[in-house]
């Protein structure tokens, strides 16, 4: 039998209803190997061991008494430092807010505590969540547990990093411009970007015109259709939400016959890595051996890469512009650059951004009429390195160096403003030993398509049982606080 830390959340459920193992037990093995071995990686900006020891005990009580049991009921469910818990800090990574206590938990949480889960801490973000590497003026860096030298990517780096590393196994995310994908990819984990307006965001400044969303990670694609299940579904203060049926996302015998794919070798005009090129192509002739029709996307498309990155400055500017008078000094320098770009647009730019946005929906819609799902690697190399600025250019494949957007990780950013679910899988590993990703994208809500599709692709990549060296350390780097 597997170690508790190595089981999926869906066999943790399944053991803790049958009583074979206990909620205090588990959650004090996942508190024993982050006090371990967090210091390696920083994947955890604040942990409350007393809190979540508490409630592992009240959940014991409940399995004693036959009460009836949720979903999750005692699996230990990281968030992300960016979402609010309530009663428990949430930072953003910033000095800004390095004493902020919620009263209210957002929905999404609510709803993953209402289904039994019992979370214990939150997950390291990139500053204000402004960039594609994780480490912050507040919580410092957080590094990629296959090679402590590279970056987990960002701004969910410590979801990916805790995910990876046995860290509890269910983590919960955001994502605006990758930001579920990316690090998930990086790690070598699963990571989900639902359709805008699949989970509540209930708490977000701009409720109509933002591009974010809440997403999740976890090793295997079955634990993320039990979390999306928790999370999933109307709130009454989510307009994205509303009029629309949101049937839980039901396990299903997927096969790749006849399945129509979109093959995308590149979003923008960058460089592909070879490794990260020969292991995507090598799991999509996975799948047409396994019967899906597979069709080249790879022709000039306009992405809008631009106007993306229009909408989301403009959004941290308006959100977070007011710090800039107090706080400049102590946040990090790439923040300030993305809320000065912000800052410096015109009305009229903006305006233009938001009509663009909607001829790029209507471009990625079009390419449904032929096409079940797109496919697409997640980044077009194996992450820079720890210390990498996310101002700083990168090369690829040896081609002249260009910011991160462009040459690294542009294939998760139009389908954050076109509202599309995209889930990223691991697919191998390169010749540097660093993880590879496939990003899956679908239709608005084919959540179930996607989980489907990661999931019957896990025993062709045969990822699952693959964990980094370090999760087997017994370092004794001490790195949380309370």
């Amino acid at each position: 039998m597997s170690e508790l830390w190595q089981m999926p959340a869906v066999d943790l459920a399944a053991s803790i209803r049958a009583r074979q193992i206990g909620c205090r037990e588990l959650m004090d093995a996942v508190l024993e190997r982050i006090e371990r071995l967090n210091g390696d990686t920083n994947a955890f900006a604040i942990v409350d061991p007393q809190a979540a020891r508490k409630a592992a005990d009240d959940a014991d009580g409940l399995v004693r008494s036959g009460a009836e049991l949720g979903p999750l009921h005692g699996v230990p469910v990281s968030v992300k430092d960016l979402i609010s818990t309530a009663g428990m800090r949430t930072t953003f990574g910033s000095h800004a807010f390095a004493t902020q206590v919620p009263t209210v938990d957002g929905e999404a949480v609510a709803r993953i505590r209402r289904a039994g889960g019992i979370v214990f801490g939150k997950t390291t973000t990139a500053e204000l969540g402004c960039k594609i590497t994780t480490d912050s003026p507040l919580h410092g860096t957080t590094r990629n547990p296959w090679n402590l030298e590279r970056t987990s990517g960002g701004s969910s780096g410590g979801a990916a990093v805790a995910t990876a590393m046995g860290f509890g196994p269910l983590a919960l995310t955001t994502d605006g411009s990758g930001s579920s994908r990316v690090p998930a990819a990086c790690c070598g984990v699963v990571g989900l970007k639902p359709t805008l307006g699949a989970v509540p965001m209930e708490l977000a400044a701009d409720l109509f015109g933002g591009v974010s969303c809440i997403g999740a990670m976890a090793r295997t694609a079955a634990d993320i259709r039990l979390i999306f299940n928790a999370m999933a579904g109307p709130s009454r203060n989510d307009p994205w939400t509303l009029g629309q049926s949101h049937p839980p996302a039901q396990t299903a015998a997927r096969s790749f016959a006849g399945l129509r794919v979109r093959w995308i070798k590149t979003v923008g005009e960058h460089a592909v890595d070879p490794d990260v090129e020969r292991l995507t192509a090598a799991a999509i002739g996975q799948m047409a051996d396994a019967g899906a029709h597979v069709v080249d996307g790879s022709a000039s498309f306009d992405w809008a890469l631009d106007a993306c990155r229009k909408l989301i400055r403009a959004n941290q500017a308006a959100r977070y512009g007011h710090l800039l008078e107090k706080w400049r000094d102590r946040l990090d320098p790439i923040a300030v650059q993305c809320i000065e770009e912000g800052l410096s647009q015109s009305r009229a730019e903006l305006s233009a951004a938001m009509l663009e946005r909607t001829a790029l929906f209507r471009r990625v819609q079009a390419l449904f009429d032929d096409a079940d799902v797109l496919v697409m690697p997640t980044f077009a190399a194996t992450p820079p390195l720890a210390s990498h600025r996310a101002d700083q250019p990168f090369s690829v494949a040896g081609t002249p160096a260009q910011p991160l957007r462009a040459s690294w990780y542009s294939y998760g950013v139009p389908f954050n403003p076109t509202g599309h679910p995209a889930i990223s899988v691991p697919c191998g590993r390169a010749s540097d030993g660093l993880p590879v990703g496939l990003q899956i994208v679908g239709p608005w809500h084919a959540e179930h398509l996607l989980i489907d599709l990661a999931q019957a692709l896990e025993p062709l990549i045969g990822w699952r049982n693959q964990w980094p060296a370090l999760a087997f350390s017994d370092s004794l780097n001490q790195g949380i606080s309370a």
